[in-house]
């Protein structure tokens, strides 16, 4: 197995971790924590988790330049503080499933930047994927009732800010894991994040009225299972691979995050979820197979009987 098929099936996994944080977040609300305070817990915990076992690991990982502080604080802003905010702001007015459907507009997000910014080379196949992938998304959210996007306007929002942000992700941490340790990159973009969110979470606050002490443990968890081990698999894991697929194979998440709302949050689930979940996963294998899309022929040649 080559080394681009490995990070490739490690982006597959840091989805399958990250499909878990629909139901972390519901459970921390149900412990009386805001939005706001859910983003800053998942980016805190996962920053002091990954600083302490540098820090007794391997110190070196912890040294950064000042070029690479500032593009770690503009990752950490956009791509992790607004794009929790948004994120776990969706989750709680419009539900995880819809949440994480409208998070799969990214493919498409993502294909424009690859192609435009990085120049890579586009296809029929990753033009179809892309497009099934936003036609997945419109159903899953709306089941064909283009009305309900009415409901909730500001949750769908919400959601569409938190796929923009999670898709510059790559485009922004390419080019700066190159050069920087990707574990540095992780762990000082997590510190901006959190340090952002400071004046929404109002964290020392929140502490102060904590009565059940388990949700600490359940925040320790939280930072491990959907940051610290999803990111540590998906950064390293972008050098050598193509922006343009990223998104389509990290989709993963919608399924794990699917079964988790219907099974343990017990969320509806109705036709036009289904149908738009499934166009969704028909992108992700159309993406990551050999199949070739079919050609047409401009010309043809006239055989003359004789």
């Amino acid at each position: 197995m080559d080394q681009i098929t490995k990070n490739y099936i490690k982006i597959g996994l840091a989805g399958v971790f990250w499909g878990t944080l629909g139901f972390f977040g519901k459970t921390l609300e149900a412990y009386g924590m805001s939005s706001e305070m859910i983003a800053f817990s998942r980016l805190f915990s996962g920053f002091l988790i990954l600083f302490t076992i540098f820090a007794f690991k391997d110190p070196g990982v912890l040294r950064i330049d000042k070029k690479g502080l500032w593009s770690a604080m503009i990752i950490g802003i956009v791509s992790q503080g607004i794009f929790n905010l948004a994120y776990f702001g969706s989750i709680k007015l419009v539900g995880t499933f819809t949440a994480v459907v409208l998070l799969y507009v990214s493919p498409v997000i993502m294909f424009l930047l690859g192609t435009f910014m990085y120049k890579e080379k586009s296809s029929k196949k990753k033009v179809f994927s892309v497009t099934l992938c936003l036609v997945g998304c419109i159903y899953g959210v709306t089941g064909g009732d283009f009305s309900t996007l009415q409901s909730n306007i500001s949750g769908i929002l919400l959601g569409l800010l938190a796929a923009l942000c999670y898709s510059l992700m790559p485009a922004l941490s390419k080019k700066t894991t190159a050069k920087y340790n990707p574990f540095t990159i992780i762990i000082y973009s997590f510190m901006f994040g959190a340090l952002m969110l400071i004046p929404f979470a109002k964290p020392l606050t929140w502490i102060m009225g904590v009565r059940d002490r388990s949700v600490f443990l359940t925040i320790g968890l939280f930072g491990l299972v959907a940051s610290s081990i999803p990111y540590c698999l998906y950064i390293p894991s972008l050098y050598n691979v193509q922006v343009s697929k990223l998104g389509v194979i990290a989709s993963i998440e919608l399924v794990v995050s699917i079964g988790i709302a219907v099974i343990f949050l017990k969320e509806p689930l109705n036709l036009g979820k289904i149908v738009g979940a499934s166009i969704i996963m028909i992108a992700i294998l159309v993406m990551n197979t050999n199949i070739e899309m079919p050609r047409l022929n401009k010309k043809y040649r006239i055989v003359k009987k004789k």
